[in-house]
């Protein structure tokens, strides 16, 4: 499906209703849909509202609200989760699926800008390594000024779904002002009103051809940099595990084992002070695992989470 640049659009979540149809009869082309949010939430609406924008002849898209803030493996882990969310809710690889990334509710874009644009990108790797084409979105402050958004778009080219409002004397403009905006580069779409055509949704506006065929759309500007995506894997027990190279230092006595099962043999320990090099993670049974890569080939598995508790510091 094709979207033409200077289309209009909406972006919905469980605030809206579930019916779209006057969205579309308003002009609506187009319907990004909030699949999910954080590690524990997801849109009871969105297979209805993404039934209804394919319906109506809509392109469907979805979108995710971080939680992530600057971690990267929080990143990852939530950008399965979106992934997940999106198909469940009807929505197909190919499509787009955006990170929502914003300060507040359980998010915070105050981390460094390197740090939020390098947790940003984990997440998009995820999305993309799926089949989905990321986008980004946020307000134009928070990625100008709380984002290293060039590592961003360097990547994932035209990528940039920015809310950027016109007031006038104090008055929202709920019509897009192009000599207002776009200004900066690589914007996809403009949220340019909270309030189109009174419908209580937001409006946007496609800056570039949208295309859900699952290839790369040809726009005027700088060619998508294509780079390596995280690695991920399902081990044979069912586990999945995700590349990940860093050093754990724990904080009292830790059994490494065999196996990433409190049940596996142990196989030695470790205790505070010490460096454990690690090469990848997994979180599964209420904990979360890491990979140390041992001298004989065999690798060890120790804990370094409980839930969300660390056991450690982490470098």
């Amino acid at each position: 499906m094709e979207v033409k640049s200077r289309s209009y659009g909406v972006d919905v979540s469980d605030w809206q209703v579930a019916n779209l149809s006057a969205m579309t009869s308003a002009g609506a082309k187009y319907a990004i849909v909030k699949v999910s949010e954080g590690l524990n939430y997801k849109n009871p609406k969105a297979p209805a509202q993404v039934n209804s924008a394919n319906a109506n002849g809509m392109m469907s898209a979805g979108y995710h609200y971080a939680h992530f803030s600057a971690n990267r493996s929080q990143a990852v882990l939530e950008g399965n989760y979106a992934v997940n969310s999106a198909k469940q809710a009807g929505i197909a690889p190919g499509s787009y699926l955006a990170c929502d990334y914003e300060e507040g509710s359980g998010n915070s874009t105050n981390q460094g800008k390197s740090a939020s644009a390098d947790a940003i990108l984990a997440f998009m790797d995820v999305v993309a390594s799926a089949g989905y084409k990321p986008f980004l979105y946020s307000g134009k402050y928070i990625l100008t000024d709380k984002v290293d958004v060039k590592k961003i778009t360097s990547k994932y080219g035209t990528c940039l779904w920015i809310a950027s409002y016109k007031y006038d004397s104090g008055v929202r403009q709920d019509n897009p002002d192009f000599g207002y905006f776009p200004s900066m580069d690589n914007v996809a779409i403009w949220q340019f009103t909270d309030n189109w055509c009174g419908l209580n949704v937001d409006g946007n506006i496609s800056l570039i051809d949208l295309k859900t065929d699952g290839k790369p759309v040809a726009q005027p500007s700088k060619p998508t940099i294509k780079q390596s995506t995280p690695q991920s894997w399902v081990d044979d027990i069912g586990d999945t595990w995700y590349k990940e190279e860093g050093k754990f230092y724990p904080n009292g006595t830790i059994n490494i084992r065999y196996g990433a099962r409190t049940t596996s043999d142990i196989i030695g320990t470790v205790t505070k002070g010490d460096c454990v090099k690690y090469d990848a993670y997994s979180r599964h049974g209420g904990y979360v695992w890491i990979r140390q890569p041992r001298a004989n080939g065999e690798p060890g598995f120790l804990v370094c989470r409980q839930g969300n508790d660390p056991w450690g510091t982490f470098k």
